[in-house]
């Protein structure tokens, strides 16, 4: 026996339907209309970009330029900075020279114990004596620094960490204009004075230093000389300390 829906049945059937069609409608619409507001504001902001460019404003505004001394003090004593080097690069006919030197230190492993510049400095007291602050020494004398740098670069630094050269070359005019001695280990560029870089007293570096003489002195020929403050002298020239 067939079964036959009513009337009733089918009216019900076709208001679901469109109840149904409706809400899909609504929600196509709706979707579209976000769709729309999304894509209209990517545009905007796209359009901004490529009209007014959006600059990247830093937190701290860097100076232009930055002033850099042609003396540092160094733990009380006036050191000539790079920028001071250069000038005297620039003023004499010295930079040549000075890029074998860096070579002759490069091929000798030593070129990265202290900044090459440094062992070029004179001394800390240059302006009072008048000479200029850096010197270049003759190419025969060289090869006596490569010795002193790695005594540096093995026993010293590995102990008191990272120094800063006050005086490495020195002319024998300059010498005797500061009061240095006849002998100076300097005017053969064999030695060094130096300041660490870390904050010791004089308390606890002389006895670091003193240790390292003992330990290894006779075996670098290492002279070793303690001055006021934490200022030291080293190099290979002869086994002595004062």
């Amino acid at each position: 026996m067939d079964i036959k829906e009513s009337p009733d049945h089918e009216w019900i059937d076709i208001h679901i339907e469109r109840r149904r069609a409706i809400w899909i409608t609504a929600l196509i619409l709706v979707g579209i209309l976000l769709l729309v507001v999304f894509t209209v504001e990517k545009v905007r902001e796209l359009a901004e970009r490529v009209v007014t460019p959006r600059e990247i404003i830093p937190v701290e505004k860097i100076p232009e330029k930055l002033v850099i001394p042609d003396v540092y003090d160094v733990k009380g004593y006036a050191a000539a900075s790079p920028k001071a080097f250069e000038k005297f690069l620039d003023q004499s006919d010295a930079r040549p020279r000075y890029t074998r030197l860096q070579h002759f230190l490069y091929i000798n492993k030593v070129d990265g114990v202290v900044p090459s510049y440094s062992l070029l400095r004179q001394g800390s007291d240059w302006q009072q004596v008048g000479e200029p602050p850096f010197a270049i020494p003759p190419e025969k004398n060289w090869g006596s620094m490569v010795e002193t740098l790695r005594l540096l670069q093995k026993e010293i630094i590995p102990v008191i960490g990272p120094v800063t050269v006050l005086s490495g070359w020195r002319t024998t005019r300059y010498n005797a204009k500061a009061g240095g001695s006849k002998r100076s280990k300097h005017m053969h560029f064999c030695g060094l004075d130096m300041v660490p870089e870390r904050d010791y007293t004089r308390a606890e570096l002389v006895p670091m230093l003193k240790k390292i003489h003992r330990r290894v002195g006779k075996k670098w020929n290492m002279g070793l000389g303690i001055y006021r403050g934490v200022r030291f002298h080293v190099d290979t020239c002869g086994y002595r300390s004062w």
